[in-house]
């Protein structure tokens, strides 16, 4: 009861693997990343520890930079550093989930990354950017202040795209980019972007980091603390308070600062 049938022909939505392998006297499963990058090359800056792709080159300079990130990151914030990073530098989303041993019909491309907090792990999808995708490594470094607590994707991307842009754009490339599409979509609106899962989220996470860098200049690094706490459905009431405006004014000065920053 309560199960559908499905139609063995049609494809997969989505196939694991994973790994067997001896522990004592039984088998037990295992993760298929270390055995998948068992052969990657491997390079430590700081805290960082970076895999690379059989069929990319490691840039030391980068890597270097992400290092100096996470500290400084970190500081600014008043969190402790994450102990150590696994950085994994992939030719693609697509490669980067097979690692994980994660196989979907949809393919990505080279076009984003993503991180595993909780385990200290960053995936960048992106070769152009390669050892510094810093808007994952954003969300690894931040979440002592999210953890235990709720919060909303307008935030939790929002600072990070602040912090070090989305998608291989950096901040003011990511709010130029959003700022064309709103311009072809007159009618996604401030509002829309916080109520509307469907907006895509070049828009929402660019959308985010401005309201981050309102909120950073007028109350400073705690008051964007509180701003990634904010659970999805209060998030109004918090950037009133935190800017001390009724929210339609928010909103002006969102738009504002949005154009400010378009027309640099």
């Amino acid at each position: 009861e309560g199960t559908t049938a499905r139609d063995s022909s049609t494809a997969p939505e989505l196939t694991m693997t994973v790994y067997a392998r001896r522990k004592r006297s039984r088998w037990v499963l295992a993760n298929a990343l270390p055995y998948k990058t068992a052969s990657w090359a491997r390079e430590t800056r700081g805290r960082v520890t970076f895999f690379t792709a059989p069929t990319l080159q490691f840039t030391a300079s980068r890597a270097a930079r992400s290092a100096a990130f996470v500290d400084s990151l970190a500081a600014a914030f008043n969190v402790a550093p994450p102990p150590h990073l696994d950085y994994y530098a992939t030719e693609s989303v697509d490669q980067a989930l097979e690692l994980l041993g994660v196989v979907i019909p949809r393919r990505f491309g080279a076009a984003g990354g993503f991180a595993k907090p909780v385990n200290f792990q960053v995936f960048s999808g992106i070769p152009a950017l390669g050892e510094e995708y810093r808007h994952e490594i954003a969300h690894v470094v931040l979440l002592p202040i999210i953890r235990g607590s709720s919060t909303s994707l307008l935030a939790s991307e929002g600072v990070p795209t602040w912090c070090g842009g989305t998608a291989g754009r950096d901040y003011k490339g990511s709010v130029l980019h959003m700022d064309s599409l709103l311009t072809a979509q007159p009618e996604i609106t401030l509002d829309r972007i916080l109520d509307d899962m469907s907006v895509p989220s070049e828009i929402r996470n660019a959308a985010g980091a401005v309201l981050a860098e309102i909120v950073h200049e007028a109350r400073g690094v705690d008051a964007v603390r509180e701003y990634l706490r904010a659970p999805g459905h209060g998030i109004r009431d918090v950037l009133v308070r935190l800017l001390a405006r009724p929210w339609a004014e928010v909103v002006a000065a969102w738009q504002e600062r949005v154009e400010r920053i378009a027309a640099s």
